[in-house]
């Protein structure tokens, strides 16, 4: 029974040569394909009409989201940082200069939420999703 559940082992070999003109196609084929590293897996998969995919990696949109959850977790401690303010505003100043103290703080925040807006329209909104107050 644990015989007829073992992977078949490719056992057969071809071998096949091209001229100067097709090896470029063959080799910018591959490249497009992102098999520059498994040529057979490639053959095999073109001669089967197997579908493959190519999966190309942009690094300035790696960066991009890098950068985009850097300012997330900013936002984050904007946010632990705005309760501890709240708190402290409560603990430390009068009931009279409260209100001015939070007024103050309240622009602060809406300036904040302008600029995750523009975060979040420049990303195209897919990218990150939080709200601010």
């Amino acid at each position: 029974m644990e015989e007829q559940h073992k992977e078949r082992k490719a056992s057969y070999k071809y071998s096949f040569r091209l001229d100067e003109q097709q090896n470029i196609r063959f080799c910018r084929m591959l490249a497009e394909a992102g098999l520059e590293h498994n040529r057979s897996r490639f053959i095999v998969k073109r001669i089967f009409a197997e579908e493959f995919r190519v999966v190309r990696i942009d690094p300035t949109l790696g960066r991009y989201v890098t950068r985009l959850n850097q300012f997330y977790e900013q936002i984050q401690r904007v946010g632990n940082n705005y309760n501890q303010i709240v708190r402290a505003v409560n603990t430390h100043f009068s009931h009279t200069a409260i209100p001015r103290q939070v007024l103050l703080l309240e622009r602060r925040t809406r300036e904040l939420k302008a600029l995750s807006e523009q975060v979040i329209a420049l990303s195209g909104g897919a990218v990150i999703s939080f709200s601010i107050l």
